[in-house]
This record gives structure tokens, C-alpha cells and sequence, in this order.
């Protein structure tokens, strides 16, 4: 009862003074809890206050104990409960030579979340090597005012951050730099147009029939191979010869793709059948008979 109250009045009562460490942490747990279950703004203000009060001095000393997994806790909780008075302890241990890679991305995350002064430079020169999951975990979690300056400075970045950094647009649907894919279809390396065309692929955006055409006459076939995908969400018969002809194509994937979309067009069994029967390249008849015994496609 006198956790509700608190909640959701404000109200603290002598219930919830703690005495012993143990009770400390068992309450630090349980309102953890409540602070990722509840998004109201006023909930979330009450309990970082609260934490600010009673918890600052026990969180602080297991963020400075020799055990990895106590100091790991301590920033998990710093991070839900937004507690900006730790900052100055966090800089302290970020700056520590003996900074797990663990440690340095929740620390990573604890900058995002507060909206740390360079950011992009900070994420540049980390203490460990990330890869690129874990910087696309970090993006994920950018609000837009933070993701753009990553758009601005996408040149300079490491190339593992670039390709990071698209991934989060296709996954998080960031349809605001749609143009910036687009950009990097006409003037990006290869390698960047497959995962632009991914990221686009990812978001269900229509690219238009010419555009399309560029990439999926590609020298790369994984260019190919994310321009067929890309296809699928226009579905007209005007791309039925490219795609017929890509059923001839070197790569199994390639031809495999291309059956599908043909399948999923209006008369796509038909052209599938006439591919079957009449022609000239083997592959192609193999790969149509294929498609044609798994039936329709949604």
C-alpha cells in the first residue's frame, strides 16, 4: 500500500525508510522494476528523486567494487532510474584502464540516454573494439536530434559505425533519411548500396522502376539479390523481363529470389510454367519447376 501510494501520489511513508543494505537492494530491485513497466512521466520523476535521496550512496559503492557483476548492477540501476548525480562517478570509471567492455557499453548507453556533448566522437574512440551489432544497438536507441549529427558525419565515421548507422534507419524505420539511402544508392560503394537496399527492403519503402533497374543489373550479386527483394513491394509486371532474365543469373540465391517475385506478380504461375517448359538455360527450368511445386506465395 505504501508503494502504490508512492507511485502514483507521491506520497512517502516511514514503510519505505530503509535501515540495512540488504533491504536496500531488494527495494532498489523492485522499483527498478516498476521504472521500465511504467512510462508516465510523473512516475518516472518520482522514482529517480526517490533514488537520488536514499539509494545514491549504496549504488555508488558497488559501482566502485572489485567484483565485475556488483559494478555491472550498479550502472544497470543508474540507468533506470536516469540518475544524473552519478555522472561525474561514471566519467571516473569510463576513464578507468581496467573498464570492462561490458561496463563501457552500458556506459555508452548511459551518455545516450542523458544526452552526453559529443557523443559522436565519444562512440568513435571507444576503449574496446565494438562490432556492428553492438554499435546498431546503440543507434537503435537514438532519439532523432541525436541520430542526425551520425547522418552529418557519416564520411568521417569507421566504416563498421556506417554500416551500423543504416541498419538502424531500415530497422527503426527512420523514414526521414530515406533521401540519405537514396544517396548512397547513386554514390555509395557497394558494399554501402547492398545495405542501403537492405535497409530500404527493411522498411517496405517503394524505390522506383528505374532506380530499381541500376541495381539489378549490378556486377555484385548481393546487389542483385537486395534489388529483387525490393521488388516485391511494387509487384508489377513491368519488371517481369528483368526478372525473367535473372532467372538465368550465376547465383543460386539470385534465381531463387527472382522466382519468387515473378511468383508473387498477378500472372506469375504462368510465367513460371512457360519458364519451365521452354527455356534455354537449364537453371532457370530448375528453378521455376522448384518454385512452381512450393505453390503460391503470400
Amino acid at each position: 500500500m505504501a508503494l502504490f501510494q508512492f507511485l502514483h501520489e507521491g506520497v512517502e511513508a516511514e514503510e519505505l525508510s530503509v535501515r540495512s543494505p540488504l533491504q536496500t537492494r531488494a527495494l532498489i530491485e523492485l522499483l527498478a522494476g516498476f521504472s521500465k513497466m511504467f512510462a508516465s512521466e510523473d512516475m518516472q520523476e518520482r522514482l529517480q528523486g526517490f533514488a537520488e535521496e536514499h539509494f545514491q550512496p549504496f549504488i555508488l559503492s558497488q559501482l566502485k567494487h572489485r567484483r565485475w557483476s556488483i559494478r555491472m548492477n550498479a550502472l544497470y540501476w543508474i540507468h533506470d532510474f536516469k540518475m544524473k548525480s552519478m555522472l561525474e562517478p561514471l566519467k571516473k570509471l569510463h576513464a578507468s584502464k581496467k573498464v570492462s567492455k561490458a561496463e563501457e557499453m552500458q556506459l555508452l548507453k548511459i551518455q545516450v540516454l542523458f544526452d552526453e556533448k559529443k557523443l559522436v566522437e565519444r562512440l568513435s574512440e571507444t576503449k574496446h573494439e565494438l562490432s556492428e551489432f553492438e554499435f546498431s544497438l546503440l543507434f537503435h536507441s537514438f532519439r532523432e536530434d541525436q541520430f542526425r549529427p551520425l547522418i552529418s558525419a557519416f564520411d568521417n565515421l569507421p566504416e563498421v559505425m556506417r554500416f551500423a548507422l543504416i541498419d538502424s534507419i531500415g530497422v527503426k524505420n527512420r523514414m526521414e533519411h530515406v533521401s540519405f539511402l537514396k544517396h548512397l544508392l547513386d554514390t555509395g560503394t557497394t558494399e554501402l548500396r547492398v545495405r542501403a537496399l537492405k535497409a530500404v527492403v527493411g522498411m517496405e519503402f517503394y524505390l522506383d522502376i528505374p532506380t530499381l533497374s541500376v541495381h539489378l543489373h549490378a556486377d555484385s550479386w548481393q546487389e542483385r539479390l537486395m534489388a529483387i527483394k525490393a521488388c516485391e513491394y511494387i509487384r508489377s509486371t513491368e519488371l517481369s523481363p528483368v526478372l525473367q532474365n535473372l532467372m538465368s543469373d550465376p547465383s543460386f540465391y539470385v534465381r531463387s529470389q527472382a522466382a519468387q517475385s515473378l511468383l508473387r506478380l498477378e500472372n506469375g504461375q504462368a510465367l513460371l510454367r512457360e519458364i519451365a517448359a521452354y527455356a534455354e538455360d537449364g537453371y532457370a527450368r530448375d528453378m521455376a519447376e522448384q518454385w512452381l511445386e512450393r505453390g503460391a506465395v503470400s
